[in-house]
């Protein structure tokens, strides 16, 4: 078929490619400006074939009518193996939450809302696949190491040890239930 040749055609050309390819799925407005570019680029984050760490910023909404990714939110982020979200500050944060309803074990920091929260009424959390990295009073070193570690470790785990970690988290999730939360949301108005 026509679009099999083309498909075949373009992947060829890719392979052709002798520049490193792109950290940003598409072109921004102002990239020199942008926060997240220049982080990557003085990090020395660029892709190259021998970084172990490789980097795709998609700086737009993921959904189902993206071209790039052809799913909704909650798809993607089922997908993934681990949220990870060290906030230096949020009042809240639902991202890791929105992890957590999926199943996705999640990283959150005590300077967040959310992040405190678990750290004052969970205490099961980390065994339940939710870390919350210490950032309140430490110093940027000693979070980052225990971001570093947390990482490490989730990824020294078996399949079976992270499909278990899987189902705590989810099972974690009515703890996060609007049910849950909305009287603390009544009192925070009050």
């Amino acid at each position: 078929e026509e679009y099999w040749r083309l498909r075949y055609r373009r992947t060829m050309q890719t392979r052709k490619s002798y520049g490193l390819p792109s950290v940003i799925t598409h072109n921004i407005y102002d990239e020199d400006k942008d926060d997240i570019m220049n982080f990557l680029k003085m990090s020395g984050l660029l892709n190259h074939e021998d970084d172990k760490v490789k980097v795709v910023y998609h700086p737009d909404f993921i959904n189902s009518t993206s071209p790039l990714f052809h799913m909704d939110y909650g798809q993607f982020v089922r997908g993934c193996h681990l949220g990870v979200f060290p906030s230096y500050y949020e009042p809240w944060g639902y991202t890791p939450v929105e992890c957590i309803v999926r199943g996705v074990p999640s990283v959150t920091s005590d300077l967040s809302g959310f992040g405190d929260y678990v750290h004052k009424n969970v205490p099961t959390a980390e065994k339940s696949g939710v870390y919350v990295v210490k950032r309140h009073n430490k110093s940027f070193d000693e979070s980052a190491n225990e971001l570093a570690d947390c990482m490490y470790n989730y990824v020294k785990m078996t399949r079976r040890e992270r499909i278990n970690l899987r189902n705590a988290v989810e099972s974690l999730s009515d703890s996060f239930d609007w049910k849950e939360l909305y009287k603390y949301y009544m009192e925070a108005y009050e």
